[in-house]
């Protein structure tokens, strides 16, 4: 049976709580796989108060955050993108609720989070992932994003690049 899904950028803050509900299953998972590859371990809590400190950063005119929802209006799924200086971009915060995979919500969410790049002037869209995480690095391959190196305006702490892989995708001019 096939879900109903709508997905859309919000306009201005989201629902904290029922944001932060989601980003702490993302972080439940993410930390996971970042402890599986030798990283430190963190505190779920922590990071998710962390991004809503930060959500600004993720809302227009500079960012953009796309919502994933079902016909009842249960949040399945989110996507962060924001723009580091005037011609770059970063995806973060990428998840899909479990009920929901398999749907290609993941990939629509990264293309919908480029386009909105795009719009705000990005001709170069970054990301990074815990290595390891093969399906994520298999989307970022479909999609045509290659390697790079560690790259400026990444919040991770550096001691972090041990754990991570860095990924760009170049558009050209737009």
């Amino acid at each position: 049976m096939a879900l109903d899904i709508t997905l859309a950028f919000v306009d201005a803050r989201p629902d904290l709580d029922e944001l932060s509900e989601i980003l702490t299953e993302y972080y439940a998972q993410i930390l996971e796989r970042l402890m599986t590859v030798g990283g430190p371990g963190l505190s779920v809590q922590e990071e998710v108060r962390s991004s809503l400190d930060i959500i600004d950063d993720f809302l227009p005119p500079k960012g953009g955050i796309v919502l994933a929802r079902d016909r009842s209006g249960y949040l399945l799924g989110c996507g962060f993108v924001r723009m580091i200086d005037d011609h770059r971009a970063e995806l973060k915060r990428l998840f899909v609720r479990d009920l929901a995979r398999g749907y290609g919500l993941g990939r629509k969410m990264i293309e919908m989070r480029i386009a909105k790049a795009v719009e705000l002037g990005a001709t170069t869209i970054l990301a990074d992932t815990v290595r390891g995480n093969s399906s994520m690095l298999a989307l970022y391959d479909r999609l045509g994003f290659t390697e790079t190196p560690r790259y400026d305006g990444n919040a991770a702490p550096e001691s972090f690049d041990k754990y991570l892989i860095y990924r760009k995708l170049e558009l050209g001019e737009t």
